[in-house]
């Protein structure tokens, strides 16, 4: 009987080790965040050494799809368009892992109250 008891424990705390190493490991190398930001040149520098090949360096205010803000970091290869949106892509550990400019109606309703409108009017 004692040993069945300690069959079924060591089951079960391998069943929770692999439970918990799935979910850490779906955090950190999987589940990303979305973040939507504005490109302001002010904010650029150099890369610097560490910089992977990248000659810029962006520290942006973002808001992700419901509102919360926080200020990302990330490289880039290029000057970025002033004013442009960007949708920031970031995973828990290494940051942000990919950008892409959208158009302003790509943006989430949460975020857009938070960022800068563009200056044009609708329809002209």
């Amino acid at each position: 009987m004692k040993r069945a008891l300690g069959i079924v424990v060591t089951c079960v705390l391998i069943c929770v080790a692999a439970v918990g190493a799935w979910w850490g490991y779906q955090q950190v190398f999987v589940s990303s965040t979305e973040y939507y930001a504005q490109v302001d040149n002010t904010r650029l520098s150099s890369a610097g050494e560490n910089s992977n090949g990248f000659d810029y360096h962006y520290d942006l205010p973002a808001v992700d799809a419901t509102g919360g803000e926080e200020t990302l970091g990330f490289d880039t290869s290029r000057e970025l368009r002033e004013g442009a949106y960007l949708k920031l892509e970031t995973l828990a550990l290494r940051g942000v892992v990919r950008w892409e400019e959208v158009a302003w109606d790509d943006i989430p309703a949460a975020a857009q109250e938070r960022l800068t409108p563009p200056d044009f009017a609708p329809g002209a």
